[in-house]
């Protein structure tokens, strides 16, 4: 709480971000939107990787937005492992889990994924545009599967990797306003 009873910067950021996620998530998964539904989940936990593979999609769309992005991020990873386990632990790891084991391997995944959102920064600024979106079609296999991505999941994963690139700017524009 703020000195006059609002909200503080940084949980109107936390909350903010949370729904740019929730969103990505339900969109990505759930149909019902322009996004390309073509995730196919093999491992009982890839939607678990998934989630945490849309935080880091958060992350690296508004970190630049934030106040203390690296306070925002860990709040909302302890946020993502709470609502896996208790929410349904069945959907996100095919079933009961221990929490650690739960909150390390969502630390584990997500500093995967914004180790290849850093290399995505470097190739799509060095003007390999291919490149970059086979970066995130990459994560988006690993969300799936541990097997490497074949030509045919490449071509079936390329128009939701370039769905969620376009949107990067729209997922910050939307951070911003509803953190105010």
């Amino acid at each position: 709480m703020g000195w006059f009873g609002g909200k503080s910067t940084h949980k109107k950021e936390v909350d903010a971000a949370l729904r740019v996620l929730s969103n990505l998530f339900e969109k990505t998964t759930g149909g019902g939107s322009d996004a390309p539904v073509v995730l196919r989940f093999e491992l009982p936990d890839s939607r678990y990787r998934y989630f945490v593979f849309c935080l880091s999609a958060v992350q690296m769309a508004c970190a630049h937005r934030m106040k203390n992005p690296d306070a925002v991020l860990n709040d909302l990873l302890h946020t993502v492992v709470t609502i896996a386990i208790s929410i349904d632990p069945q959907q996100f790891f095919g079933g009961s889990i221990e929490p650690q084991r739960a909150a390390n391997q969502a630390a584990e995944y997500l500093q995967d994924y914004l180790h290849r959102w850093s290399a995505y920064v470097d190739i799509a600024g060095g003007g390999n545009a291919a490149g970059a979106t086979g970066i995130i079609a990459g994560m988006l296999r690993s969300t799936e599967s541990p097997k490497p991505p074949s030509e045919a999941d490449a071509h079936r994963l390329w128009p939701l990797a370039t769905w969620i690139e376009q949107r990067l700017k729209v997922m910050a524009d939307a951070f911003t306003n509803m953190a105010r």
